[in-house]
């Protein structure tokens, strides 16, 4: 978590405009949060997923004028995204409009294209704090198509179990109602350096995105808990997730 009166810049993000009369009932039907949360947060985090549940984008959504901004992955994935939606829109009286490179700026209460006041952390200070609350950083982490909001923890981060329908809601449900969950991404501090994202590491699992000697793995519930009953502080592999 930032700490009040800091923040820190990310480059090279994406923001799609979704703006007219039925901006609130397109994006609510397809999304995985519930944008009535919005009256008491200034953003959400939120997921698009495939009809099967799986994962193709995350992004921050927050309220406009005339509508809602998502804040997302940069580049082509937002190129992606903007197409994706387009999809979705068929008779709905909504304009998209797409800016694939911006820079936002985070603090412990908001997301902003405006710097803030304040001093500035370095990328890496809040790339650190992100891996060891085993947040996932969108693409980086997930594999698209095929990962499940249970393996990336965003099962209740970014899920609302409450309004209803919405693209893939049914195995997203199922799986949370049944703890179906086998695997998930969990916090490792290495005693070397890392290996390369997407890396299958013998007895642990896949892994994903790293920072310094700290990295998330993909790793299987029953391999997490047998590792965590006979490591040590001199393990060259020691899970940190809770």
């Amino acid at each position: 978590m930032i700490e009040p009166e800091k923040f820190v810049k990310r480059p090279h993000r994406g923001e799609i405009r979704i703006e007219g009369p039925d901006a609130f009932s397109f994006l609510q039907n397809i999304v995985s949060n519930d944008l009535n949360l919005l009256e008491i947060s200034p953003f959400i985090h939120a997921c698009l997923l495939t009809p099967q549940g799986k994962f193709l984008h995350d992004f921050y959504v927050s309220r406009t004028a005339e509508g809602y901004t998502l804040e997302c992955e940069g580049g082509e994935r937002t190129r992606d995204l903007a197409k994706r939606l387009t999809l979705y829109k068929l008779r709905a009286n909504i304009s998209i409009e797409a800016n694939e490179d911006i820079t936002i700026y985070i603090t412990a209460s908001s997301r902003s294209p405006s710097p803030p006041n304040g001093t500035e952390i370095p990328l890496n200070e809040w790339d650190t704090e992100r891996i060891l609350r085993g947040e996932p950083d969108g693409s980086r982490d997930a594999e698209v198509g095929v990962s499940t909001l249970a393996e990336l923890n965003l099962d209740e981060k970014a899920v609302s179990y409450t309004k209803g329908c919405y693209v893939g809601q049914e195995l997203v449900a199922r799986m949370h109602n049944r703890n179906l969950g086998k695997k998930h991404l969990v916090s490792t501090r290495f005693k070397k350096n890392p290996p390369q994202s997407g890396t299958e590491i013998e007895n642990y699992g896949l892994m994903r995105s790293k920072c310094g000697n700290l990295g998330l793995i993909l790793m299987n519930r029953e391999t997490e808990a047998k590792t965590k009953e006979t490591q040590n502080d001199d393990s060259e592999i020691y899970l940190l997730g809770l």
